[in-house]
This record gives structure tokens, sequence and C-alpha cells, in this order.
């Protein structure tokens, strides 16, 4: 595999994590980093998994999955130095050992729990409880150093020894870079695998998969049939980190979504013929039989086409017994290829699959790294920050807690477009923002603090706007020559947090001069309107105005005018503005 991620990209994650966390060690904030990769959903979960503390035996974390009935046991190596340190054998032979205490007699697991930290003993005796009722042990060696696979190999074979559902699993550097590259694409959690049915009985008979293999790229693929009801309980086993690839979130009930809904409960028996199907992109795959079912097992899946299938499936449980879908699995290799090379690739797939739904410039950027860092930023700050198209419902669904804001990347976009460009770049629609010539030089600072100032400015801009429709028009270049300003007043680091805090907490003492302040702007820009329209069969009504270019200068230099009978009245309420958000606490 050709590395594309640098270990210092991985050191800033952990540093943060340290930061947000206090007392963690690099180990264990690296197994933090991990267990949000792979496993949980949320940095409480995370918190709770962990060990590391002193005296903990290797025990670095322990993850209990009981929807699925797994318990994770994993070790962590942050070696600062990556690819140069070589993990020892007896280090991993160690952790495949702890599986033996598992199932040892009560006198040698009161050996071993002699002198074990408390925390690590009661993850450890919890384990224990589950694995013993029947859960499924996976214990997981994970290092930024590296590990021959000779001693890969015979670490696998010994804790295959044990007869119980264990399997041991070593993650070193280079699947170190994968995992990173898609926590930053946000593939997190991943799945570690699903296995997928493949349908050969009922009364369509199905002869198994097609298999291709492309030699040239070392791509795989499967296709296959499968039953519906299957494909719907992808969702249930997974959840919406199954399409943490696709652009787009859940729809809800589209036109084509009530449609697929439709056929099932009438014509079940041609849902085949009428649905496009499933494409799912996974890093291995292998056919094998379980319990005399033909199955692929696929690793750490991404359904990247048919989402609106899989979530209409998993809703519509009527007459499904007949009802298949198609299915094609496509493997991509990762070995021999840059990241950024997979990653395109997969895009181009995403792309290229997904078009009864049409895409949306802003659909392409929704998988952007960028997009994906305000994603985890604005939840720390207990923001809901949406990515993708998608329903409301949907967005509140995955996000836990209460929020300040609920905020659209289109949103956000428009008030940072319209505080730093041509307001009337903004009027021409809200997709345009997400081309190239745009989107990078909106999306370019990584302190949501500086998104977070005109997105609450635009927010005081439409309330006082609101219930005034000619005042919508104009909403966007009032925002543009509010915000310069009062930049030295609330776009300073400073002042940003202290402007964020009035707005989260309504603020009366400091948004009433505010909002008085706003209103004036608008009253001016009114003037500037009837100034500036035109006359006779030439007026421009406003819809059409405060659609016109350079228009921002143009008030500028009205506002400075003899013309303009707001401009003191506004300057005294930015004033008092001033005042009482330097004053605030």
């Amino acid at each position: 595999m050709v590395i594309a991620i640098e270990m210092d990209e991985l050191k800033d994650e952990v540093k943060q994590i340290k930061n947000d966390h206090p007392g963690l060690k690099d180990d264990t904030a690296f197994v933090f980093w991990f267990l949000l990769e792979n496993l949980v959903e949320s940095n409480d979960e995370a918190e709770k998994a962990l060990g590391g503390e002193s005296g903990d035996k290797g025990i670095d974390a322990i993850y209990i999955d009981h929807s699925n009935k797994v318990a994770y046991l994993i070790q962590g190596k942050f070696r600062q130095s990556a690819a140069e340190q070589n993990e020892k054998r007896n280090d991993i032979f160690d952790l495949a050992d702890k599986a033996l205490i598992v199932w040892a007699e009560d006198s040698e697991q009161r050996k071993f729990y002699s002198k074990l930290a408390p925390r690590s003993r009661r993850l450890f005796q919890e384990l224990v409880r589950y694995v013993r009722s029947g859960y499924a042990l996976r214990l997981y060696y994970v290092t930024t150093g590296r590990c021959s696979s000779l001693i890969r190999d015979e670490a696998v074979q010994r804790a295959g020894r044990i007869q119980h559902d264990v399997e041991l699993t070593v993650y070193d550097w280079p699947d170190v870079c994968r995992m990173f590259n898609d926590y930053l694409e946000g593939v997190a959690p991943a799945i570690p695998s699903l296995s997928l049915r493949i349908a050969s009985n009922g009364r369509v008979r199905s002869e198994g998969s097609i298999y291709r293999f492309d030699p040239q790229t070392n791509t795989e693929s499967w296709v296959f049939s499968m039953p519906a009801k299957d494909a719907g309980d992808m969702f249930t086993k997974a959840g919406p980190r199954l399409f943490a690839r696709n652009i787009r979130g859940y729809l809800g009930d589209t036109q084509i979504n009530k449609a697929i809904a439709e056929t099932l409960v009438n014509e079940p028996h041609n849902f085949w013929y009428y649905n496009n199907g499933i494409t799912i992109v996974c890093d291995s795959a292998k056919q094998e039989k379980q319990r005399g079912q033909d199955v692929l097992r696929v690793e750490r899946p991404q359904v990247i086409n048919g989402q609106q299938t899989v979530r209409t499936l998993n809703q519509t449980q009527t007459q499904m017994e007949s009802a298949s879908v198609l299915v094609k699995v496509i493997r991509v290799a990762r070995e021999g290829r840059s990241e950024d090379n997979y990653d395109d690739l997969v895009k181009r797939i995403v792309r290229a699959t997904n078009w009864q739904n049409s895409i949306k410039a802003s659909d392409l950027v929704s998988n952007d790294r960028v997009q994906v860092f305000l994603e985890r930023e604005f939840r720390k700050a207990e923001y809901l920050y949406i990515r993708k198209r998608q329903t409301k419902q949907e967005a509140r669904a995955g996000y836990n807690g209460s929020a300040w804001a609920i905020i659209s990347k289109d949103e956000l976009a428009q008030a940072v477009a319209a505080c730093n460009f041509d307001p009337a770049i903004v009027r021409e629609g809200k997709e345009g923002l997400f081309e190239d010539n745009y989107y990078r030089s909106i999306f370019t600072v990584r302190d949501i603090s500086s998104y977070l100032a005109p997105y609450w400015l635009m927010r005081r801009v439409q309330r006082v706007a609101k219930g005034k429709p000619d005042w919508a028009y104009a909403k966007w270049l009032v925002l543009h020559f509010a915000w310069k300003r009062l930049y030295k007043y609330i776009g300073t680091r400073g002042q940003q947090q202290k402007f964020r805090q009035a707005c989260e907490q309504e603020d009366d003492i400091v948004l009433k001069s505010l909002d008085k302040a706003l209103d004036g702007i608008f009253r001016a820009v009114h003037s500037f309107y009837r100034l500036e329209r035109g006359t006779g069969e030439q007026a421009r009504d406003p819809s059409t105005f405060f659609q016109l270019y350079r228009l921002n200068t143009k008030f500028s230099k009205f506002w400075n005018t003899e013309s303009n009978r707001q401009r003191e009245k506004v300057e005294e309420h930015i004033e008092k503005f001033y005042l009482a958000l330097t004053h605030a606490k």
C-alpha cells in the first residue's frame, strides 16, 4: 500500500483527544481514537470502555456490543516512530493468552485479578460474564508500529486454538493508515463485517453469485440476488453508518421511495425487476458457507448506492418473503495504491451509480474532509451540523442530546459567502457556492468560531427581516454591510466567542441594540433601493434589484451621504451593542 497519511496527522488527532480529555496517556488516547473509528458512536461510550491506568496489564479498553453480542478486548501501542518500531512476539501473544483467563478456574482468575487495577478489573469481569453467557470474543492489537506476517499468523493461530468463538486481529501501521483515512472521510465508526445471504431458493431459482476479477486494478466484484428482508436487516444491524460514504442521507417520503414501498406491498415478486439494486464497496470479501447457506462475508462494508432502497426495505415488512433485490459488491483494493487514489475511485463509483435522485454540487462535497471535521467540531460545541442532504428527523436521530442550533452546510455557506463575497453571488443560489471557485474560499479555516460569528449574525438579520417580505430580498446585502461594519467587534477571536455565547443564551441586553442597528441598516437599504431602482418602466422590483452585482460597493458610498438618515442612529446602537458585549459575562 502507498501510504498517504503522515504520522504527524495522527499525532495531532491524539493530541486533540488528550486536550479534550485531560489525564489520558498517549497509548490510551490512541485507543480512544480507535474506539471512535471502529466500535462506538460517542465520546461517552469511548470513555466508559477505556482502561489504560497504571497496573492494567495491557487492558487498554473493553467494549461490550450488546446488539451483536460481541465483547472486544483492545490493546494499543502508539509508537512515535511508527514504521520503524517492530512489535514483539510476547506482547501480542500476551493478548491472545488473556482469552484463556476468561475460561480459567476461579483460582487462576483470582491470581490474575490480584494486582489488576480496579477499573480494568471491573471491565474484565464484565467481559468474562458476557463471554461465558454466549458472547463472541474479539481481541484487537492495534499499533502504529509494524508486525511481521509470521508473528501475526502465529498469534491468530494461538487464539484460534481456544475452543470458543474467539478471534484475534492485529492492526499495524498500514492498517491504521487506512482507518485514519476513513476516519477523515467520515467513515466512523466503521462496520467490522456483515454476512450477506445469497438467495438460492424460493419460487424463483438463483444460481448463486457471478464473480469478476480485474487483474489490472486488483478489484474483485460479486453480483447476486439477496432476500429483500435481509437487505433491510442490514440497516437494523449497522445503522446509518452503513451509508457513511454515500453522498446523501435518507431523503424520506420522496416519490421514488413511495414507489419502492408500493412495489413491495403490491408486487413483491416483481421487485427484483423494477429496482436498480444495491452497490456495496468493501475492504475484503469472501464467499463461504454459514449453517449450510451461501453467504458473502464482507469486511468494512459501505452501501454507496441503494440507501433509499435499504431504508425503505427496513421500514416495509409486508409480503417480503417473495421479494429479492440485486446486489453488487465491489472490493476495491487498497494495497498498492494511494489513499487519495482509492478515495477518488470510490467517489467516481458513487457518482456513477447514484443517478435516480439528482446529484447536486453540495452533495458531491458532503464527504469532504473539511465537512467531516466541521461536523465533529460542531458536535463538540453542542451544535448539530448537517453536511448531507437528508430529512431533519434523520439528522436529529443521529444526534444525542440538545443542540444550540441545527446548521446545514448550505446555511453556513450562505452566511460566510454573504459576509465575504458580493451578496449577489448568494442571491444566485446556494448550489453555486459549492463549486470549486467558491467552495475552497468559504470552507477554508478550521476554527468553528470563525463560522459561527457570520452564522449568528445571519440569524439576527433574518429575525429582524421576519414578516417584511421586501426586506427579505435585501437580507444578504444587509448581512454583508453589517459584517464589514461589525467585524472589529465580533470578527476577532476573543469577541467571536462572546458574540456566540450572547446569541446562544439570547442575551437581550447585548442583542437588543444589535437588532436595532440591523433594523436601521434595513431602512437605509430600503432608501438606497428607492433611490437606485430607476423610474417608470425601467424601475426594478426588489427581487430583481437585489440580484445586481456591486450593490455592496454602491451602498457603502450611499451610507456616508446626506440621503442616509439612519447612519447616526445605527452608529449609536452599534456603540451600545459593543459596550454591552464587552461587559457581558
